[in-house]
């Protein structure tokens, strides 16, 4: 039997849904660690291995906590009513003490916090050149199918 959700999805369109959040955020955290290695292969040419390796962390930091904040969202989207923001808030807490404890455990064995800074830049910037494409993608197939 189909039940009907808080959006007036059936519980086949959520999943469904559901899903496409899924590859869609996956495809982010895909491309945020692509970018943080190619920039970390850049830099371990012209700065040497710890630099390179710093820079390979902070990115990989942030495609972590992108597949985190995926994960956070679609269970938000799955839980009904104010639960929903609660997941949501949990998941910032818990993203954000991750996150200031792994720059400390990065600092103590010897990583470059700047270096790593510019991974989470660089992948940061690789994640929305992800999205402005898949947006701009979208957006040229609702244009054909409206055609």
């Amino acid at each position: 039997m189909l039940r009907r959700g808080a959006e007036g999805l059936f519980d086949t369109q959520q999943q469904r849904s559901s899903t496409a959040w899924q590859r869609q955020l996956a495809g982010v955290a895909r491309a945020q660690f692509v970018t943080a290695f190619v920039v970390s292969v850049f830099v371990w040419v012209w700065q040497g291995e710890i630099i390179a390796f710093s820079v390979l962390s902070g990115g990989t930091l942030v495609g972590l906590n992108s597949i985190l904040l995926a994960r956070s969202v679609v269970g938000s989207s799955q839980v009904e009513g104010a639960d929903g923001r609660g997941v949501l808030y949990r998941s910032a807490v818990v993203r954000f003490i991750l996150l200031i404890t792994a720059l400390i455990s990065a600092n103590v064995i010897g990583l470059h916090l700047l270096a790593i800074a510019a991974g989470m830049f660089a992948a940061y910037v690789g994640g929305y050149a992800y999205i402005v494409k898949m947006t701009s993608r979208a957006s040229d197939e609702s244009r054909i199918d409206e055609s």
